[in-house]
């Protein structure tokens, strides 16, 4: 048997997650939120991770080739808000039909929605410019602050993960390789969109940043909420004991006493 887990004895979603849990959660998604801050700043006055965003663009249209650049297509398919949006109603539908409570089954669907809205606003009011048209590999329409892709497969692949790693998985390395899972894919498509020429790199990590945060609140609000109200555990019974306790015990016949006549101390009766 494995030991306990940062998350709790599998499954934890069975219970509240801890006050460790609580913590660790909390500290990454204002670590994430404050990387993001930081990020956008570097945007407006430049500097920073921006001032880096020329040389690693230039660098991968330079390394880029038609067939990496049909793979990026279509891992950047693979990770549009359409796509996860299938996958979060299927893995939500899955978890639910399982018996989970609807509010951790919809929880990578919920942070999708709500890391696209987070991208698509930030885009309205930082209004920054994608890369130069003559770099792009595929059509774009939308401003480039954050990645609408990196921050919707962060948001959805780190959620999901996270939403199996304490339902479903119930060994530690389980529940680690999941994580990593989630993490890698983001990774994936965010670089697809370095490799199609059509973000800059400060574009891609601060939706990596902003899609983390989104997820990690939003999958630790609704496990806690999901479970607070939550009753312990009854400890199991031998059924012995559970027919006792319910139907009660039946009080044993006690049998007359019966007189011996015999001869006594007294030369009377005695019993047995």
């Amino acid at each position: 048997m494995t030991g306990p887990t940062v998350f709790g004895d599998p499954p934890a979603a069975e219970a509240p997650p801890s006050r460790r849990v609580l913590i660790v959660m909390a500290v990454l998604a204002a670590a994430n939120v404050l990387l993001f801050m930081l990020i956008a700043e570097d945007v407006l006055n430049g500097g920073g991770l921006v001032s880096h965003d020329q040389a690693v663009l230039a660098w991968f249209v330079d390394h880029r080739t038609q067939g990496l650049i049909h793979a990026a297509k279509v891992v950047s398919t693979l990770g549009s808000f359409v796509s996860l949006a299938i996958m979060a109603g299927l893995l939500g539908g899955w978890l639910w039909r399982r018996g989970w409570h609807l509010g951790l089954a919809a929880a990578p669907l919920v942070s999708l929605v709500l890391a696209s809205l987070a991208s698509t606003t930030a885009k309205a009011i930082f209004g920054r410019a994608r890369p130069p048209v003559s770099v792009h590999a595929e059509h774009v329409s939308l401003k480039a602050f954050p990645s609408g892709h990196a921050t919707d497969t962060a948001a959805f692949f780190l959620s999901a993960a996270l939403v199996l790693a304490i339902t479903v998985a119930h060994r530690r390395s389980a529940q680690v390789a999941l994580i990593a899972t989630g993490i890698g894919l983001a990774a994936l498509v965010g670089l697809s969109r370095l490799v199609l020429g059509v973000h800059w790199l400060s574009d891609v990590v601060a939706g990596w940043t902003l899609g983390t945060a989104v997820a990690v609140a939003f999958l630790t609000a609704a496990w806690w909420a999901t479970t607070r109200s939550a009753s312990p555990p009854v400890p199991h019974s031998p059924r012995r004991e559970v027919t006792r306790s319910t139907c009660g015990t039946v009080p044993k016949r006690q049998e007359p006493r019966r007189r011996v006549r015999g001869a006594g101390p007294s030369g009377g009766d005695r019993a047995p």
